[in-house]
């Protein structure tokens, strides 16, 4: 399974509007950004709200997708990469705890220290633990043919996704709490923030690469407009009838994974290379870290119940200025951070996590 690809500008340009996705959530997210929670109800803008939440809430399956696409093939691994989003995320905690105490946001206790020294981050603990266990996932899909992979595919989505959906929507609709109904835990399905889903996406990810999958963009793009009305017209419903969760979101959901294979292969269908394009994808994960930061600063308040179209120019525009100023951020970071890693690789790699071939 060696097989080196030369990465298609068109995936990287997807991994970049997928992190733009996640700003666009976190500008929606009612603890967040709030506009969701603070737009009028029935107004144009909550319509358009609901469709651009509903079109980019697939954003983290996508990017835990294409890292599938491109670890299938490759079974090395290093820690050093592990190791480096790490410290990444400890360098900004502590930077904006030090900002925070500094601008008397916060107050200064050695727990709270030793908290902000913490990586809590959900996505990094959970993809860490993905690239980690991906070539051992790569073997088992190696033993598959096409007919049985796709059997371990529908199996997979029937047990973790769409019973774990069905359930998560009787609750909703009841009311009621069915705890040890799930598939992936006492406690509910998570809203898919969950290993099992990682992997789940992952197997789907890899699928596409592994047995060549394609669908011409026109295909792929009628797929994607289908599984954005049933989100779209579900997500609508859960809110016309007053439910306490938009259970359509969850990330668990069959029809957002679909959606994320969908628009992935849609984007495998365009080819391209541009060097601009591949630096800036670099900047992904900085922009996932530093966008809520920004978020708070830019006066959503101000906006969500104006024009439509002066919502969707701020929405999508603040999106994309905030996506520059984390790669700026980045390439900061890098710049003082490269030494460092560059110095003690040696070192890290030789703590093997790869695959040994026997």
């Amino acid at each position: 399974m060696k097989e080196k690809t030369k990465r298609n500008s068109s995936i990287e340009l997807l991994r970049i509007i997928s992190m733009i996705g996640v700003v666009i959530l976190h500008y929606n997210n009612a603890s967040m950004g709030g506009a969701l929670g603070m737009v009028l109800d029935g107004s144009p803008n909550q319509y358009y709200l609901y469709l651009i939440e509903s079109l980019f809430v697939c954003a983290v399956n996508v990017f835990v997708m294409i890292s599938a696409y491109f670890l299938a093939c490759n079974q090395n691994r290093k820690l050093i990469k592990i190791l480096e989003l790490f410290v990444q995320v400890i360098v900004f905690n502590l930077v904006f705890y030090v900002f925070g105490v500094l601008r008397g946001h916060k107050v200064f206790t050695v727990s709270s220290l030793i908290s902000s020294l913490l990586p809590a981050n959900y996505f990094l603990i959970l993809y860490s633990v993905l690239y980690i266990i991906s070539p051992y996932l790569n073997l088992i899909i190696k033993q598959l043919n096409k007919e049985q992979y796709k059997r371990l595919l529908i199996i997979l989505m029937l047990i973790f996704s769409v019973w774990t959906i069905v359930i998560d929507v009787a609750e909703n609709i009841t009311g009621n709490t069915y705890l040890g109904l799930r598939t992936i835990g006492m406690y509910g399905s998570q809203y898919g923030y969950t290993i099992i889903n990682f992997v789940l996406v992952y197997f789907v990810g890899a699928y596409l690469r592994v047995n060549k999958i394609t669908l011409s963009k026109k295909k792929a793009g009628m797929w994607i407009i289908r599984c954005l009305a049933f989100l779209y017209a579900f997500s609508m419903m859960e809110h016309v009838l007053h439910l306490q969760y938009t259970a359509t979101w969850y990330y668990n959901n069959p029809i957002i994974i679909l959606m994320s294979a969908y628009i992935l292969l849609f984007f495998m269908d365009i080819h391209f290379e541009s060097k601009i394009i591949n630096e800036l994808a670099k900047a992904a994960f900085t922009c996932f870290l530093f966008h809520e930061f920004l978020l708070r600063h830019i006066r959503i308040e101000q906006f969500v119940n104006r024009g439509i179209l002066v919502l969707i120019v701020h929405q999508l525009g603040s999106a994309l200025i905030i996506y520059l100023i984390s790669y700026i951020v980045y390439k900061i970071y890098h710049l003082c951070s490269h030494w460092f890693f560059k110095l003690i690789e040696p070192y890290i790699n030789k703590i093997n996590i790869s695959v040994e071939k026997g």
